[in-house]
């Protein structure tokens, strides 16, 4: 049995996985639509509604921690449209230092030896998506700019987009949507990561962009094994295992771009793979 948890406030109920957003798109009066750009350029209105985090058992390419599936109830919140770029971050590093001093990010010239592609700060790949920064990091950004790191059930709300398929774009996987490794089958052979998008085959319905592909991207949500109530507020220190989601360049497998898939990073592995966007709540 799912649980549907209701807000009244205009903090998110946040958690994990789930199948698509239940139902017709549903809109707040008064509220811009799906797709509607917000006051800040490159953000969108996302709508009130439920949708069912979680994938359902017969779900191809499934992990165990995708369940129990758990009906949650959104208002409607503002999201990037693509992750935040290399020459964004760039231009207020020394402000996220100053905001959390132990947050850490690596540049081009930097990247360990032992991580597969670039860092990308500090290089010519301006439009790129940031890569190679913390958690601490990436929410002393959003912070600065009057957001938050987007719970997990925030992320994959606006991932589905009102679908229940295993990707936002439908049941198989297609190469068409993502920036990743899949066509050529082996861990990293994709090179690294592209310019962001702010239209086309890599953009779900409500106008979001990479959210499969290119980049990981950090949750304010500690992982837990499972889903349910007990994940539905976000830490308020930094917690030890943050999840985060949508896939990389770097991978090749893919049941990892699943809408319902929940990634761990382990820096130790390198964060080539892993950058963020933001949210912002009414």
């Amino acid at each position: 049995m799912t649980r549907l948890l209701f807000r009244s406030s205009a903090i998110f109920i946040p958690w994990v996985l789930s199948c698509g957003a239940v139902g017709s798109k549903v809109v707040v009066p008064d509220a811009p639509t799906p797709g509607h750009e917000g006051p800040s350029r490159g953000t969108v209105w996302l709508p009130a509604g439920r949708f069912e985090m979680g994938s359902p058992a017969g779900e191809s390419g499934r992990d165990v921690d995708e369940g129990p599936r758990t009906e949650l109830a959104f208002e409607r919140f503002e999201m990037d449209v693509t992750p935040v770029t290399t020459q964004a971050f760039a231009a207020r590093q020394e402000q996220v230092r100053a905001r959390d001093p132990q947050a850490r990010w690596w540049t081009d010239a930097q990247t360990p030896g032992m991580w597969l592609g670039r860092c990308n700060l500090s290089s010519p790949r301006v439009d790129h998506p940031v890569n190679c920064v913390d958690w601490r990091a990436a929410r002393a950004y959003c912070e600065l700019v009057g957001g938050a790191l987007p719970t997990e059930a925030e992320w994959e709300y606006a991932a589905r987009a009102s679908t229940t398929t295993a990707y936002w774009w439908g049941a198989s996987f297609d190469a068409e949507h993502v920036v990743g490794s899949v066509a050529c089958a082996t861990r990293g052979c994709g090179g690294g990561t592209a310019p962001v998008v702010q239209a086309g085959a890599r953009c779900n319905a409500w106008g979001l962009c990479d959210m499969a592909g290119n980049v990981w991207q950090w949750t304010a949500t500690a992982y837990q094994e499972h889903l349910g109530a007990e994940g539905a507020a976000a830490p308020s220190e930094v917690p030890a295992k943050p999840v985060h989601r949508g896939g990389s360049w770097l991978n090749h497998v893919p049941s990892l771009f699943r809408s319902a898939h929940r990634g761990l990073s382990y820096p130790q592995n390198g964060l080539t793979g892993v950058g963020f966007r933001c949210v912002r709540r009414p």
